[in-house]
């Protein structure tokens, strides 16, 4: 299959216009036209249909755009490494992550990395567990970052627990406690990550236990979204201990206060690599780094907390 109809229909698929398609792939708009018509042939259906002047992409044109894009981020890679061997660069590093390491922590690290092997460049996508866990398998990524990895022949994994603080409302009395309990939340509402997620299974488990009501508001995809609430007054919610370490550095929000929470819930944060294929050089030098660094910060900042409980 020829790599410039995919390339064509990715852009038609974004631009919602031939013109706009040829125009960002260097091509005449009759020849963009014709690679589409001949794709569109090739396969035996339809991608687009033409509304109000703008060509809206098809169900099936919708469900195929996500695995043309990963060939075309695969190709534009390979492009970018036959480059970089022709110029005697050293190699890529692809990192995955879900929300929270991306937020300061990562991009510290990749940023010492790269100071010290300056012939390295770096990609670091930002996705869900599950596409992370694929490409791993796959060999997209050569190191990902999970919530919780699942037992896979493909996958080797590092896991860590990471220790849960509670954000409150500055004005709530819970701010003023050295360690907040459950009981001292009972007129407010959790916000929270999915059903799913352990932090909201712990909590659940951990209210029953006490034989009190729990009251979740709101469900939330990350922890950002879930302190931007909290900021507003909207309820309480967890957040780890790697993102506490940079809570100041990043997140502008006068309104939270941290505090220690009993019992403790954990956050489970995995790093995962392929075991059907093993790290380049430069990738096993960041992953070692990466590593020392989470064992380093996990236990430092877990010794803190522990101090400020009783």
């Amino acid at each position: 299959m020829n790599i410039n109809k995919l390339r064509i229909f990715h852009e038609v698929f974004v631009t919602g216009s031939i013109t706009r398609a040829a125009e960002r792939s260097y091509v005449s708009q009759p020849a963009a036209s014709k690679m589409l018509a001949n794709f569109e042939d090739e396969i035996g259906y339809k991608l687009f249909v033409r509304n109000n002047g703008k060509l809206i992409p098809t169900d099936e044109a919708l469900y195929l755009h996500e695995e043309v894009y990963g060939i075309l981020q695969g190709v534009n890679h390979l492009e970018d490494s036959i480059k970089r061997a022709k110029n005697s660069k050293t190699g890529r590093l692809r990192i995955a992550t879900i929300f929270g390491p991306s937020y300061q922590f990562l991009p510290e690290l990749i940023a010492e990395y790269m100071k010290a092997n300056p012939g390295v460049d770096v990609s670091l996508h930002l996705s869900g567990c599950s596409a992370i866990r694929q490409g791993i398998a796959s060999g997209q990524y050569q190191i990902g970052l999970v919530d919780k990895a699942q037992s896979s022949s493909k996958h080797d994994s590092v896991a860590f627990d990471l220790a849960c603080y509670c954000a409150v409302p500055k004005e709530h009395p819970a701010a003023q406690l050295d360690v907040i309990r459950p009981d001292d939340l009972q007129d407010l509402s959790w916000i929270t990550l999915d059903s799913e997620n352990a932090t909201t299974k712990a909590l659940k488990r951990i209210y029953a236990e006490n034989g009190l009501s729990f009251h979740r508001s709101l469900e939330v995809h990350t922890t950002i979204h879930g302190l931007s609430f909290v900021n507003l007054g909207m309820g309480v919610t967890l957040v780890d201990i790697l993102n506490f370490r940079y809570f100041d550095k990043v997140f502008q929000l006068s309104n939270v206060v941290l505090k220690p929470f009993a019992p403790n819930v954990v956050e489970p944060l995995e790093v995962l690599t392929s075991n059907l294929s093993p790290l380049s050089g430069h990738a096993k030098d960041f992953y070692d780094a990466l590593i020392a660094k989470l064992e380093k910060q996990t236990q430092l900042i877990t010794e803190e907390y522990h101090v400020n409980r009783p």
